[in-house]
């Protein structure tokens, strides 16, 4: 999903502030309102401590004190990884299966064999040929087109 927290500077009065990065505006201490889809996050954090340190050094580097902290990105999560992780905790086995196929659903709209496999490998239950025939056994997928699924 990504960081919870970034900095942001405001475009009227140039100062820094902490937001949560799932919300779509904030109000500046200067009573603006900033669209954080128009503005970019310069850090990124999970820890609201550490947000408080990137906004006081975010400020200090605005108005001349030391430099900035570099800008920190958050990694994005390899996709067939996250799918993984969200099955893994199921216990039910045909449950997960299910999960994974919705998951791979949703990533791409529709997956291959192929695709089953990387989520299949990192779970290393089933092997990816197994998975899809139960998927396909109890009416969970169905083929739009030769060798391509879609959860139902």
């Amino acid at each position: 999903m990504g960081s919870k927290y970034g900095v942001v500077v405001c475009p009227k009065c140039g100062m820094a502030k902490g937001v949560e990065t799932v919300k779509k505006t904030t109000t500046c201490q200067c009573g603006n309102d900033i669209d954080l889809s128009r503005v970019k996050i310069k850090y990124q954090t999970d820890s609201p401590m550490e947000l408080v340190e990137l906004v006081g050094k975010a400020n200090a580097a605005l108005r001349g004190g030391e430099p900035a902290p570099p800008e920190r990105r958050s990694r994005k999560k390899d996709p067939y990884l996250a799918i993984a992780e969200r099955a893994k905790p199921i216990k039910d086995s045909l449950e997960r299966m299910r999960s994974l196929a919705q998951g791979l659903t949703e990533l791409q709209s529709r997956f291959t064999v192929d695709d089953l496999r990387k989520v299949t490998h990192l779970l290393g239950k089933d092997s990816s040929e197994d998975v899809l025939a139960r998927l396909k056994e109890h009416n969970l997928v169905y083929e739009v087109e030769p060798g391509v699924y879609r959860a139902v």
